[in-house]
């Protein structure tokens, strides 16, 4: 009986997350003030009552833009296959890969000079933060992209689960060698 391991990890607000806010918010107050300062100079008050709607819903797309920089990664292992999916705001979910683990021909801590040394073809980018050390990559071969790998954050509990299913050669490399 195989079971479910679910992991759900935040991805780290960067350096641009809180300029990203500002800017969305200035727009968002900006498109109405601007209509009503034409308003003033014109003399055509309906425009001051368009930018009073304008204003609701200019409020209503800034609270879903700020909204949607709100993004978490779910880690779902089941039967040999890792499921990443990408879930925005807990509205959207967009999956970005779906793998066998015993296609996986390595697994390794990140390190800057190991993804160099790599070069892979496509790299999915799930973890929480971009470069740090608790990040794991998981490389494999595509038919259609070649040579992939997947950047991530798994707990220990997954790390477990997916242990039996390394094929024999990546588990030597691992396990006997004491790399992970």
């Amino acid at each position: 009986m195989d079971n479910l391991i679910e992991q759900v990890v935040p991805k780290a607000k960067g350096a641009g997350y809180g300029v990203k806010i500002a800017l969305i918010i200035l727009v968002a107050l900006g498109i109405p003030a601007t209509l009503v300062v034409i308003a003033k100079l014109t003399g055509i008050a309906y425009l001051a009552v368009i930018a009073m709607f304008v204003l609701l819903f200019t409020a209503y797309l800034a609270w879903y833009f700020i909204t949607s920089l709100k993004v978490e990664y779910e880690y779902a292992f089941l039967s040999a296959t890792l499921r990443v999916d990408k879930i925005i705001a807990k509205r959207k979910r967009r999956p970005i890969v779906k793998v066998d683990v015993r296609k996986f021909d390595d697994f390794f801590r990140y390190d800057d000079k190991e993804m160099t040394r790599h070069q892979f073809n496509k790299v999915y980018r799930a973890s929480t933060k971009e470069f740090s050390e608790e990040n794991y990559v998981a490389a494999y071969h595509d038919e259609a992209k070649g040579k992939c790998a997947i950047l991530f954050t798994p707990n220990e509990e997954l790390i477990e689960a997916m242990k039996p299913y390394f094929n024999n050669d990546l588990r030597k490399k691992l396990f006997f060698n004491k790399q992970l």
